[in-house]
C-alpha cells in the first residue's frame, strides 16, 4: 500500500498558521472562562460568562458575516479588515461590561480581576483599532498567558517565561508571515496588553 506523500509546503504553511489558530479569540476567550468557571461559586456567573465570553463572540461574528458587514471568506473568527471591526468590537464591549458588573456585583477576588484584565484590554484594543490596526492575535496571546500566571501561582514564573520566550514569539511570527500584521503592530499588541495586566494585577 502506497503511503501518500506529505506536501512539504502544505506542512510548512499548517505549522505557520498553527500559533494564530491556537491563540484565536475564541479560543482565549473560551479558555478564560473555564479557568473563571473554577473559582466562581455562582451557577448563573458561569452561564452569563459562557454567553457573554464565548457564544456572543462567535454568534456576533457569524452574524455580521451572514449581513456581509465581515467581508473575509475564511470564516476563521478573524477580521483582517481594520474597517470591519469597530461594529463587531462595539458589540463584544458591552458583553464584556455586562459580564464584569454581574461578577463585580459577588466581589469574588480573583475573578473580579481577570474579568477587568479581558475588559480594559479590549476596550483599549478597540480604541486604538478606529486608527490602526494593532494585532489582535498578540492582545489574545498575553490575555492567555497572564490569566494563566495570575491564577496559577505555584507555575507563574514557568508560564510567564514559556508565554513570553516561545509563545508570543511563535504567535508574533505567524502573523507576519501570513502577511496579517507587521512588527509594529505586532509588538504593539503584546506591550499594551502587557501594561495593562500590569497595572491591573498590581493596584487593583
Amino acid at each position: 500500500m502506497k503511503i501518500k506523500k506529505i506536501d512539504r509546503k502544505k506542512f510548512i504553511d499548517f505549522l505557520v498558521q498553527l500559533p494564530s489558530l491556537i491563540f484565536s479569540s475564541v479560543s482565549v476567550t473560551l479558555a478564560a472562562t473555564v479557568i473563571l468557571a473554577r473559582l466562581m461559586p455562582h451557577p448563573l456567573l458561569i452561564l452569563s460568562s459562557v454567553f457573554f465570553y464565548v457564544l456572543t463572540p462567535i454568534f456576533t461574528y457569524l452574524y455580521l458575516s451572514k449581513k456581509g458587514l465581515i467581508t473575509d471568506k475564511k470564516n476563521d473568527f478573524n477580521i483582517r479588515k481594520r474597517e470591519e471591526r469597530p461594529l463587531y468590537n462595539l458589540i463584544l464591549l458591552f458583553a464584556f461590561l455586562t459580564n464584569y458588573i454581574l461578577i463585580s456585583m459577588y466581589n469574588i477576588p480573583v475573578v473580579e480581576e481577570i474579568a477587568l484584565f479581558l475588559l480594559v484590554s479590549f476596550f483599549i484594543f478597540s480604541i486604538i483599532t478606529l486608527f490602526w490596526k494593532i494585532s489582535g492575535h498578540m492582545t489574545q496571546t498575553v490575555l492567555a498567558i497572564l490569566i494563566v500566571a495570575y491564577v496559577f501561582v505555584d507555575i507563574r514564573i514557568y508560564t510567564l517565561l514559556i508565554g513570553y520566550l516561545i509563545f508570543i514569539p511563535l504567535v508574533g511570527f505567524s502573523r507576519i508571515r501570513l502577511k496579517h500584521h507587521n512588527i509594529w503592530q505586532v509588538i504593539a499588541g503584546t506591550l499594551v496588553t502587557t501594561l495593562v495586566g500590569i497595572l491591573i494585577y498590581t493596584t487593583v
